[in-house]
């Protein structure tokens, strides 16, 4: 039969390496955590641009509309200036709030 310290000192290299082992995954846990920070920031820029995008191409499509562009009807004009006009009225009714 093992004495104690036999058991102990077998021990202690087995617990030595889950510690290291510990340690190392902490490190790894931090390292994915700022780089989970950095890709989120980075999707919520990429989502911006591409909201500012659509804002653009809306108004693009609105100019070019007024302009007398070939597909779109004064009917297709009227409802995207209520559309807009809605809109706008949302956000005056959120500022008020």
């Amino acid at each position: 039969m093992k004495s104690i310290s036999s058991i102990v000192r077998s021990l202690r290299p087995k617990i030595e390496k889950l510690l290291h082992l510990q340690e190392q995954l902490q490190k790894d846990n931090a390292r994915l955590r700022n780089e989970k920070a950095g890709l989120e920031k980075e999707v919520s820029a990429l989502k911006e641009a591409h909201k500012q995008l659509e804002d653009k191409y809306k108004a693009l499509k609105i100019a070019r509309a007024v302009h007398g562009g070939p597909k779109e009807s004064n009917l297709e004009i009227k409802l995207k200036i209520n559309e807009l006009v809605r809109e706008i009225d949302k956000c005056i009714a959120q500022l008020n709030r």
